[in-house]
């Protein structure tokens, strides 16, 4: 199944890249470095999950006000205990830009797969929403706060000792987009 996701995702990737050589809509980057704040968990018992994030991604302005893309990232969780489960996402995002310049205020959407490329890393999936603001520093160049719910299944195989649960999320973050 996991490969089958990864597949779609690369797919939708090179469409998304191809298009992009047919028209003079921008191309713009992002990275995200923020927190996650535990809101709840299926874990089954009282422990708080709060984490560390960073993202990078691709968006295609395919409107005035529309942008598709993909990103790729991590996700970081400590158990109140202190056990760790760390995270790949891979996602496909989706955003309104309410300024057509691409500052101020802007609203996405994400969802896709955390892949288990090592031992040290937790598969499952991801999913996510929110709102985020931005300002001009130069020509080329936002500077953001943004803020949202994230939901990552963490997801161990049957025959593990321990059984897969999920967890929600608030996310914050500061975010730098190349336009």
């Amino acid at each position: 199944m996991k490969y089958s996701i990864v597949k779609y995702l690369l797919t939708t990737f090179l469409c998304i890249s191809a298009l992009s050589s047919f028209s003079q809509r921008k191309i713009i980057n992002y990275t995200e470095v923020g927190g996650l704040i535990h809101q709840s968990n299926t874990a089954g018992d009282n422990s708080k999950f709060n984490g560390f994030r960073t993202r990078t991604g691709v968006t295609r302005v395919i409107q005035e006000h529309y942008g598709l893309g993909f990103a790729l990232g991590t996700d970081n969780y400590k158990k109140s205990s202190g056990e760790n489960y760390n995270t790949l996402p891979l996602t496909l995002t989706a955003a309104y830009y309410f300024n057509p310049e691409l500052t101020g205020l802007k609203a996405d959407v994400y969802g896709g797969y955390a892949i288990k490329l090592f031992s040290n890393l937790n598969r499952g999936l991801t999913a996510g929403a929110g709102l985020s603001y931005s300002v001009a520093v130069n020509k080329g160049m936002n500077l953001g706060l943004q803020t949202g719910y994230n939901y990552q299944q963490i997801d161990f195989p049957s025959t593990f000792f321990q059984e897969s649960f999920n967890l929600g999320s608030y996310r914050i973050g500061l975010g730098i987009t190349f336009k």
